[in-house]
């Protein structure tokens, strides 16, 4: 009896363990490689330290007269590591608007970055399940700003990259809330180059926090060398947990218009399931 107890016991303090355990990212090392860097980076960006996560919030759509509408939407991610070859599987639902609601985009990651994303669009005002060729992840991600590849896809080996020095971050106020973000932060400087041919951008500039390894300010140029598109990402970094991002904004200089992510809610490892994320399941969901 005393031995079942203690075995009950030890089970639950493991599940419990399992639960609340750390999702954070370890340290970079003193002198990082940009393939440190990087890799690192899209460890964060797509919660690889977790085993799941959720996330509520909305999108913020400012045009240049500074009219805005908004947009709300949840989203749930499972990392999958490695399982039939997959690296995670994201699903992301709008909420709000009406018209908007129900609207989702599935995307199956593989970790084979030359194998062809499996996304799913669909749109319940046809009652219709569309596939999306990775060819598209240049589209507008849900009528925004932000692309398809800038939200669900883009990842380590989408690029090359190189190293152009330290600098130190002048600032950025957002149209969003007015702050200014990262003001004399000091950054690694990294260029980063599509391997894709004739691509919606020739490459990015990117501001990396040092401290952080997050790259907190994108510059994208088009074939001109003419910066057309800037990317702040604002992430909340806690001592002992995971890391999440509360705040993405897009401002495009062709446009004037700015598109922000604002997140409400996250919660991590809270014990997702594979049939959550099947393109069978967007026809049976309610929102």
């Amino acid at each position: 009896m005393r031995r079942f107890l203690l075995t009950v016991c030890f089970l639950v303090l493991w599940s419990s363990f399992a639960f609340s355990a750390t999702c954070r990212p370890p340290d970079l090392p003193s002198n990082p490689t940009i393939e440190q860097i990087m890799k690192r980076w899209f460890d964060i960006k797509f919660t690889r330290y977790a085993d799941d996560a959720i996330y509520i919030g909305q999108i913020v759509m400012i045009d240049k007269t500074g009219f805005r509408r908004t947009k709300k939407w949840i989203r749930r991610r499972l990392i999958m590591r490695g399982k039939k070859g997959i690296d995670y599987k994201d699903l992301v639902v709008m909420t709000y608007p009406e018209y908007t609601k129900g609207l989702a985009v599935l995307t199956w990651a593989y970790l084979d970055v030359r194998k062809q994303n499996d996304i799913w669009l669909w749109l319940p005002s046809l009652k219709k399940v569309r596939k999306i060729s990775q060819a598209e992840e240049d589209d507008a991600f849900l009528g925004s700003e932000f692309t398809v590849e800038d939200i669900t896809t883009r990842r380590y080996g989408y690029e090359t990259y190189k190293l152009l020095g330290e600098d130190t971050f002048p600032g950025y106020t957002s149209h969003f809330d007015k702050k200014t973000y990262f003001k004399g932060t000091p950054c690694y400087k990294i260029k980063g180059i599509p391997k894709k041919k004739d691509w919606y951008y020739s490459y990015r500039i990117m501001w990396v926090d040092k401290k952080t390894g997050i790259p907190i300010f994108d510059e994208f140029y088009d074939k001109a060398g003419r910066k057309f598109k800037v990317f702040l990402r604002y992430y909340f970094t806690p001592e002992d947990d995971c890391w999440v991002a509360r705040l993405w904004e897009i401002y495009n200089f062709r446009t004037g218009h700015t598109d922000c992510v604002d997140i409400k809610e996250y919660k991590f490892n809270i014990g997702l399931k594979e049939r959550h994320f099947s393109p069978r399941i967007l026809e049976r969901m309610e929102w």
